[in-house]
């Protein structure tokens, strides 16, 4: 509560200063903290400052400054000054807080009041001085005896005596003193106490003058606990004269206005440390780093025979490796050796300058903000330089957006740019993945809550179409009910060589979706039209669907119906992102086009067992899948026991009525519905992983067992993978193994690596497999040797020289590297490397046969690179 009163009647002194004149003082900065606050209060008369006109801002505030502060305060309530007319009242719960307050302080200053008082009846009194003193003098006055006291003796004990006495009175009148400032304070303190009774409305809350205060009355309590202890273990005979309290005066004096002085400095250091770390912020949100490096390669390539060439990625990993060239995530598709070159030595240089995400703001009111909107890099290269070489600088834009939105998170924002992206439905104007064009899309709020956005903006940008595009929707909700509503154009703007505006083509549609206790129903219609208003469009149509999806405890329930025309395509929607036929990654829509039908699906989980099944009947058309009329019915049944779990199901399709063997489903894509039954059985054991599966087509009369797995052992010093694979489809047999193994280094400093990997297909067969010895310390310091062989052999595969996948390891695929086909032959083959303080020198031995084709590959390479 004393804070909360010192605050209060600091803020109170802040609001008397609101409106006047500034007073100056030499020792208030400018750009001080305070300074606005000190002449406000100067110029309302509170406080005056010392005559030499400096106002010693560093300086303890004594109880007596604070008194004669308080008075004029008072003076200036009671009279209604300048200071507080029109300054408004204080409410009754601040004048609460104030009451408690100054009783709260008012009992603290009485306690301290008792101590003094104690203090006074502890100390020496005069009349107990002066009897000390006459019996001093009746002392002196005694004649000495002959062989008792000594005159000397006698003279020091007066002295001490005298000490002790000047000693006595000085703690006393120190007493008065502190008794005499108490009372003053407790004076004023009540003086207060009534004048905020009598003037509650006018007083108000917060400022620092009250805090001073409040320091001032916890000083005090320090010195008063630490003369009752000086009090206590006084000696008479230590204190000092007055020359020496004089000098240590002088050196507070001078102390003090060191630390003004030094205050002042710190200040300014502060100011000048926050321009500085201003200055170095910019510099770091616009720093860049340089790195680069400088490679030397001499590299020789020879080859005799067909000079066919041929991959070795496919053996093991070198430094003759192309790497993924086209980009298509492998590397076993490219040529590595068999080429002809002469041998030289080749210099490259390149030099990277990296910059950080750049954050930009709009201009020119600065009102966006746009955090990390581009990042590029600076970057050349050049080959065998030379002193004066220059290389072409290549600036890469490693992220940017060049679609930026304006006003975000408010009512009205705009996204403006060369990437309009824009989705309204998976059936109208789908465009969120890929941008239409350039434009802008506006988004409003709109009525019950809902949302309005217009699209606009040129197909294509400036690609000499002119073809443009409009679309708006608005959302809206009704309770558990949201509705939206959508319509979109799009065509030429104008005929070639002038004319009239060339009619648009046009989407539009209805969408629905309402959340009923458990049940959720959603539906959606739409349409496409040209010329749309015309007798005649060139094109028309339209499509809805219904859908009901509801949870009732364990069991799930998913229905539909839908209906939609052979004009319901990607173009004709105005939805780049869809199709409607072979279905597409960023589109979901639930329905094929051309299609009218039904479907549901059940699902219960009770206990260990999950339960599902479906039932669809439907009608194609013909333009987007197979005409006909089409029905598909199932069940399965999954369940786990611990690592185990098992599914079984049952499926049919049929054709008008007929049973067939596979019919394409209602979904975009390549999806089907087939004649099955059969199941799986999966398990997992730590270190291995097993799958089975059976599956009967019973209108094919073909069925399709197998079985893969693999198993990692991690044997500390050694790493074991293996692998294993066994497919058979309608009479054709697929096995596959393949084992990997590599070690720590053992004895020498040496660590081995061995793999292989087998598989046959039918007449298709493939075998790989290589292994290899790495020293790491050979003979020399940073020096070491490796040694590789490998071998492929191929049968009726799709080609010898080179790979079409990267499946050697992978338990779930049949082929190794290469599909069935008409070639056979193989590739074999030894590579050293020696690496001596990271000077890598590689030699590699390899033949191929293609069809009886041979063909001698060698290389050798000497490469060498710094990095800075």
């Amino acid at each position: 509560m004393k804070k909360k009163l010192v605050v209060y009647l600091a803020g109170l002194l802040t609001v008397l200063g609101l409106g006047f004149g500034q007073a100056q003082f030499s020792d208030v900065p400018a750009g001080h903290w305070a300074k606005e606050a000190v002449e406000r209060i100067a110029a309302c008369g509170l406080i005056t400052g010392f005559p030499d006109g400096t106002y010693r801002g560093n300086t303890n505030l004594t109880r007596y400054q604070a008194a004669l502060i308080f008075q004029r305060l008072l003076t200036e309530l009671q009279q209604g000054g300048e200071c507080v007319k029109g300054q408004g009242g204080m409410s009754e719960e601040d004048m609460t807080a104030i009451r408690n307050a100054v009783q709260e302080l008012a009992a603290e200053l009485a306690a301290l009041g008792v101590r003094v008082s104690a203090l006074e009846d502890n100390a020496a009194s005069k009349d107990d001085i002066a009897r000390l003193e006459a019996a001093i003098e009746e002392l002196k006055a005694m004649k000495a005896e002959p062989a008792g006291m000594d005159e000397a003796a006698l003279a020091d004990l007066a002295d001490r005596v005298e000490a002790a006495s000047v000693a006595a009175d000085t703690a006393l009148a120190q007493a008065q003193v502190l008794a005499e400032r108490l009372d003053a304070v407790e004076g004023d303190v009540a003086a207060l106490k009534t004048q905020v009774e009598a003037d509650a409305d006018s007083i108000r809350a917060l400022n620092e003058l009250a805090v001073l205060l409040n320091q001032d009355v916890l000083s005090l309590q320090d010195r008063v606990t630490a003369l009752e202890k000086q009090l206590g273990d006084v000696d008479f005979g230590s204190f000092a004269d007055k020359e020496d309290v004089s000098a240590i005066q002088e050196f507070a004096t001078a102390l003090r206005s060191d630390l003004v002085r030094l205050a002042d400095r710190v200040s300014a250091l502060d100011t000048r440390v926050s321009g500085i770390d201003q200055r170095v912020a910019t510099l770091e949100s616009n720093a860049f780093t340089i790195s680069g490096s400088l490679g030397l390669t001499y590299q020789v390539k020879r080859a005799w025979g067909t000079s066919a060439t041929f991959d070795i990625d496919r053996l093991f990993t070198s430094n003759f490796s192309t790497g993924d060239g086209n980009g298509n995530g492998l590397t076993v598709d490219e040529a590595d050796l068999g080429q002809v070159e002469e041998g030289k030595t080749t210099a490259s240089l390149s030099v990277k300058f990296s910059f950080k995400d750049r954050t930009a703001v709009s201009s020119p009111g600065k009102l966006n903000t746009y955090p990390g909107l581009t990042n590029f890099s600076i970057d050349a290269s050049v080959t065998n330089p030379v002193a004066g070489s220059t290389g072409a600088l290549n600036l890469t834009v490693n992220k940017i957006s060049t679609t930026l939105t304006v006003a975000n998170g408010q009512p009205l924002t705009f996204t403006f740019g060369q990437s309009v992206k824009n989705k309204f439905t998976e059936y109208v104007f789908d465009n969120d993945a890929t941008s239409r064009g350039h434009g802008f899309v506006a988004n409003a709020p709109f009525l019950l809550g809902g949302t309005t956005t217009v699209v606009y903006g040129s197909k294509g940008a400036n690609d000499g179409d002119n073809t443009y595009f409009r679309a708006i929707r608005s959302t809206f909700g009704l309770g558990p009910i949201n509705v939206g509503a959508s319509f979109a154009q799009e065509g030429l703007d104008q005929q070639a060589g002038g004319g009239v505006e060339s009619p648009a083509r046009t989407a539009y549609g209805i969408d629905v979706k309402a959340a009923l206790g458990p049940v959720t129903l959603t539906g959606e219609y739409f349409g496409t039209a040209d010329n749309i208003g015309l007798p005649n469009p060139a094109v028309s149509g339209t499509g809805y669907y219904i859908k009901a999806d509801a949870g009732l405890g364990p069991i799930t329930f998913s229905g539909n119906y839908r209906n939609l025309s052979s004009a319901i395509t990607a173009a004709n929607m105005l939805s780049g992102d869809a199709n409607y036929n072979t279905g597409s990654s960023n589109n979901s829509a639930p329905f094929a086009g051309d299609q009218s039908g039904f479907g549901v699906n059940l699902g219960a989980t009770l206990g260990i067992f999950n339960l599902s099944g479906y039932l669809q009947n439907y009608t194609y058309g013909g333009t987007t899948k197979t005409g006909g009329n089409y029905g598909a019915y199932g069940a399965s049944v999954k369940f786990g026991l611990g690592p185990v779990t098992l599914e079984g199901f049952y499926r049919s399709a049929s054709q008008s009525n007929t049973p067939a063997a596979s019919i394409p489903d209602e979904k975009p894509g390549s999806g089907t519905y087939t004649s099955t039954l059969g199941g799986t059985i999966t398990a997992s054991f730590g270190v291995a992983n097993l799958t089975g599966y059976y599956t009967n087509n019973y209108v094919a009369n073909t069925t399709t067992l197998g079985a893969y797995g693999d198993a990692s052992l991690n044997l500390g010093v050694a790493q074991v993978k293996a692998i294993g694979r066994y497919n058979d489809s309608a009479g054709t047999v697929t096995t596959k193994f393949g084992a990997q193994l590599s070690t720590q280094p053992l004895f020498f400093g040496a660590s081995f690596m061995g793999e292989g990997a087998t598989r046959t297909t039918g007449t298709t067969s493939e075998l790989v497999y290589a292994f290899g010895v790495k020293f790491a310390d050979f003979l020399f310091a940073n020096s070491s040797f490796e040694v590789k062989y490998g071998a492929y052999d191929a049968q009726n595969v799709g080609s010898v020289l080179l790979g079409s996948t990267s499946s050697a390891f992978d338990p779930k695929v049949n082929e190794l590297y290469n599909a069935a086909g008409a070639n056979s032959g193989g590739v074999k083959g030894i590579y050293f490397t020696w690496t001596y303080w990271d000077l890598v020198f590689s030699y590699a031995d390899f033949d191929v046969v293609n069809n009886g084709n041979p063909t001698h590959g060698q290389a050798f390479k000497i490469a060498y690179k710094v990095n800075f």
